[in-house]
């Protein structure tokens, strides 16, 4: 029986440099731009892995620490959109996050809603299943506003009171505690529903303990995005009913010393996205994976050795589904001319487009006027 598709949203927290992830590396106003530790050599040991590509006829490349990202986009299975963003332009981080999480600009938006994109997509599909949200981490991000969603580091966070001979006392107090009818029943039986059904798939009654997760492939030690990555793996295959998954990855704001942090970020990416992708195995046909940053960096580099925020950026699309590979869209140069504000890459693709096609494309919304409103766009072709 086929399953519900999958959606996982990497948030690369900070800004992430796309021009350094996906190189223009032959461009001469890059080359110019900045010097070599700032962007990706055509030739030599630091080389990186050259992409085939028809939008420009310039040569791009991925930054040589993106060795599992660059295996996926060989294999067909990644997509790269550059010159993606926001509509409207802003440097603050907190306001990009926000307006890009939302998804509403200008007129589109209704006095008083608090929704997020995902939010409002759970609001239209109305998923059955007792867990289709997942926020991995501390907190919910703003894209999820609006609707139900697990917020949790691992899945044994969402077991209430596991293993204390209280729990259940607790439940049941809980339970009477909010009535039959009141506004918070509903949420407290859903969520000691979800703890109840959690622990009898996890938790071991002769260890006194979570079983841990076991992966089907070695996670990169040491590595900050593992963890979560294995909580969404592990949740897929638990197959409680997730359709949607969010992960922050936070440390992109390079102003400082960029070369060696981006590198060390972009290893750490790429080898987790790549354990998690081997991870899922044969549930890859059910996933997609969308890598995104609320903005890009500036083309000329900083006197710290570092870039400040810019506006265009890459994103990545990850999912057999799509027909990967390729870089889509239209890539605009990076001469004076064609910069915006004269200093950064422009935006040519809207980020709503990407996500609007992941949302037909994948997850089968029939309209995504619903989850961006006021908003509509000619598909990029990632799914022709």
């Amino acid at each position: 029986m086929p399953r519900d598709p999958i959606l996982v949203v990497l948030f690369l927290r900070g800004g992430a440099d796309g021009l350094a992830l996906v190189s223009p590396s032959s461009d001469p106003d890059f080359i110019a731009a900045r010097p070599e530790g700032l962007r990706v050599a055509r030739n030599g040991d630091s080389a990186g892995r050259l992409i085939r590509q028809e939008v420009a006829d310039v040569e791009f490349r991925f930054n040589p620490a993106a060795t599992g990202l660059a295996d996926l986009y060989d294999a067909g299975d990644l997509s790269v959109i550059h010159a993606a963003g926001l509509p409207e332009a802003t440097r603050s981080h907190f306001d990009a996050e926000a307006r890009i999480e939302r998804g509403l600009f200008g007129a589109a938006v209704a006095p008083g809603d608090p929704s997020g994109w995902i939010g409002r997509w759970l609001q239209a599909s109305t998923p059955g299943g007792p867990m289709p949200a997942l926020a991995v981490g501390a907190m919910r991000p703003a894209s999820l506003l609006g609707a139900d969603a697990a917020v949790a580091e691992t899945l044994g966070d969402l077991m209430l009171a596991q293993g204390n001979w209280l729990a259940p006392a607790l439940r049941a107090r809980l339970l009477a505690g909010f009535g039959a009818h009141g506004p918070l029943a509903r949420p407290i039986s859903e969520l000691i529903g979800l703890s109840d059904m959690i622990g009898d798939r996890l938790w071991s009654e002769a260890d006194w303990a979570v079983r841990a997760y076991q992966p089907s492939v070695v996670y990169p030690e040491g590595n900050p995005l593992a963890q979560p990555l294995m909580t969404v793996a592990q949740t897929i295959k638990e197959d409680i009913g997730l359709r949607v998954a969010t992960v922050d990855v936070p440390g992109w704001d390079t102003h400082v010393a960029q070369e060696g942090r981006f590198r060390n970020l972009t290893s750490g990416l790429s080898e987790a996205v790549m354990a998690f992708w081997r991870d899922l195995g044969a549930l890859q046909q059910d996933v997609s994976v969308v890598v995104m940053s609320e903005f890009g960096r500036r083309l000329r580099s900083n006197t710290a050795g570092g870039t400040d925020h810019g506006r265009g950026n890459v994103m990545l699309v990850l999912g057999p589904q799509a027909r990967g590979g390729r870089m889509v869209g239209r890539w605009p140069g990076l001469a004076n001319e064609a910069l915006e504000e004269g200093a950064d890459l422009a935006v040519i693709t809207d980020y709503r487009a990407v996500l609007a096609e992941l949302l037909t494309g994948h997850m089968r919304l029939p309209d995504p006027a619903v989850v961006f409103p006021g908003y509509a766009a000619a598909p990029l072709g990632l799914w022709t």
